[in-house]
């Protein structure tokens, strides 16, 4: 909000701390020469051919995650290249992380699927600091209603950020992030726009935080 202001004081990282892990996974490609001696051949989930050249040391691991622990970093985010197509490697990790004891692990392979590694990697930094927020306010929230509500007689859903419903088992904190304005949105587009004279409608959705521009037109 300041324009001039020459110190700029960015906001702290979401993660504390990173772990580097020594693994490494490539994809084949049909015009590049591959070694036979690289490491065996895959089929990843994309159906691409993926070339494991280096598995990840999990007695390794399990000591950095250990430290981790001891610093009291009870959540965390994992996050390899081409995990993608290849999340075996992930899997890995996550269940080292398991077996130490944090409370959240969010595989980036599991939370967004997508080849893009960075924004992959945002992605489960987010839900692996958000979803314990959530899981605390879920179970106050919960905790309100009668028997209902936990048998699964009652269905209780929410909003995502993509404007869909899930389970209230199945949300999570990088599924809530937007999920406010997405609602607006799903709001306005059932109450304001008249599908006969099909005129497009402007929302505008001013919070104590953001403010949201969105257009609907059917």
């Amino acid at each position: 909000p300041k324009l001039f202001d020459l110190s700029v004081v960015l906001p702290d990282l979401l993660y504390e701390r990173v772990i580097e892990v020594d693994e490494r996974v490539i994809v084949e490609h049909e015009r590049a020469e591959m070694d036979a001696a690289w490491g065996e051949t895959v089929t990843g989930i994309t159906k691409e051919k993926v070339r494991v050249m280096r598995k990840p040391d999990l007695h390794v691991v399990r000591r950095e995650l250990q430290e981790a622990l001891k610093e009291g970093i009870t959540s965390v985010a994992v996050l390899f290249v081409h995990a993608y197509t290849f999340p075996e490697h992930e899997k890995l990790v996550g269940d080292v992380a398991k077996d130490l004891g944090f409370e959240q692990i969010s595989l980036s392979s599991v939370v967004m699927p997508m080849v893009k590694a960075v924004s992959r990697g945002f992605t489960a930094c987010a839900d692996a600091y958000l979803t314990p927020k959530i899981t605390t306010y879920l179970t106050t929230f919960r905790s309100g209603f009668d028997q209902g509500i936990h048998d699964g007689s009652v269905k209780l859903w929410f909003m995502q950020s993509d404007a869909g419903l899930t389970s209230v088992d199945s949300f999570s904190g990088h599924k809530a992030i937007i999920s406010g304005p997405a609602g607006g949105v799903v709001g306005y587009a059932r109450t304001t726009w008249d599908q006969y004279d099909g005129k497009a409608v402007i929302g505008f959705d001013m919070g104590g935080t953001s403010t949201d521009v969105s257009r609907y037109d059917g």
